[in-house]
């Protein structure tokens, strides 16, 4: 059976959404779930959801401590706070304990606290978020989705090397198309380090390079993984979830005002239709983020993820264990001790 820790006290809903979460997905997922926080907020909280500890699988790690969402220096944090719920639900995944970790919790210290407990992939530079988004129809990979601000095109090209390998895994496509996330579809668009990268990745004969492709159309099927350094994809990612929460707020609002005639039939089913786009495009239906590069896994879920979102976080999680998509990861940057010269 597969185990996952989860970081209970980390996030803007924790830590009931937290462990109702990871129940849920010790129940639905068949998983051994190690909730890692205070012992008697959670044993209260389990006791609440109806848990039975033996039937579910699901044990309490006890911690002492908790990193704040709000903490300005993430890497001191986690150094003097050895004993709280994030740094502990890293160090099950090295000590074998567990197979992946999960945290809503701050960014810079989930990625910080993974980073030290698991170290890079040989050859791999900046760990980077691999985030799922929504396009029409189906999902694709966004990468950098917040982890590195600044980049250099040779990281950018390893990061393009990595959104084609995991969508060639999560997506079972053989050869998935790579699109540069630009300002502008045409060749030598961007900065220079957009337009360096560009060379770089069409370059790489491992790489099928579609070139430039922006925000407004990659979710119109053009491409499975988008790249760009962690700035844009941040800006685009957060811009993303405004836009559809408007979007679904405007059509509730608009559907909630035709309440007469023949439109009160339409109105039901449209409710029907709704709710299933709005469950394609929820971010809680993917859950996290992989934090690639490192070479245990690592899912960061959004701060405010709820018991949805952290179910889902711990099935992006399982399938990643499931493919050994580590072990394939090494081997794929394996020898990758040389820069990519541009032809």
């Amino acid at each position: 059976m597969i185990s996952i820790s989860f970081d209970a006290m980390g996030g803007d809903n924790a830590p009931y959404e937290i462990v109702k979460g990871a129940l849920v997905a010790s129940r639905e997922l068949k998983i051994k779930s190690l909730i890692v926080g205070e012992e008697t907020i959670v044993t209260n909280i389990l006791k609440e959801l109806g848990a039975n500890l033996e039937k579910d699988t699901v044990e309490i790690v006890p911690s002492k401590s908790v990193i704040e969402m709000d903490e300005k220096n993430p890497a001191k944090a986690i150094k003097q706070k050895k004993d709280s719920s994030l740094v502990i639900s890293n160090k099950l995944v090295t000590e074998g304990k567990a197979s992946a970790v999960i945290s809503a919790g701050n960014t810079g210290a989930a990625t910080a606290a993974s980073l030290f407990e698991f170290k890079r992939i040989p050859n791999f530079e900046r760990p980077c978020i691999c985030t799922l988004i929504p396009t029409i129809g189906k999902k694709m990979l966004l990468l950098d989705a917040g982890s590195n601000i600044a980049t250099t095109p040779d990281q950018m090209l390893q990061v393009a090397k990595l959104g084609s390998f995991l969508a060639s895994a999560l997506f079972e496509n053989d050869s998935p198309r790579v699109g540069l996330l630009n300002i502008g579809e045409e060749d030598g668009k961007g900065t220079e380090l957009y337009k360096e990268s560009f060379d770089l990745i069409k370059a790489e004969s491992e790489i099928n390079f579609v070139g430039n492709v922006e925000g407004n159309t990659i979710i119109h099927n053009i491409c499975e993984v988008a790249v760009c350094d962690g700035f844009t994809g941040n800006i685009h990612l957060k811009a993303l979830e405004g836009g559809l929460r408007m979007m679904a707020d405007s059509f509730k609002n608009e559907l909630s005002s035709c309440l007469f005639g023949k439109a009160a039939g339409l109105v039901l089913k449209a409710k029907g239709a709704f709710k299933k786009i709005k469950g394609h495009f929820d971010p809680s239906s993917y859950g996290g983020a992989l934090l690639g590069g490192l070479n245990e896994i690592s899912i960061i879920s959004h701060g405010s993820s709820n018991a949805e979102a952290i179910k889902n976080a711990a099935k992006h999680a399982k399938l990643l264990v499931e493919a050994d998509i580590i072990k394939k990861l090494k081997k794929n940057f394996k020898g990758n001790t040389k820069k990519t010269a541009v032809n």
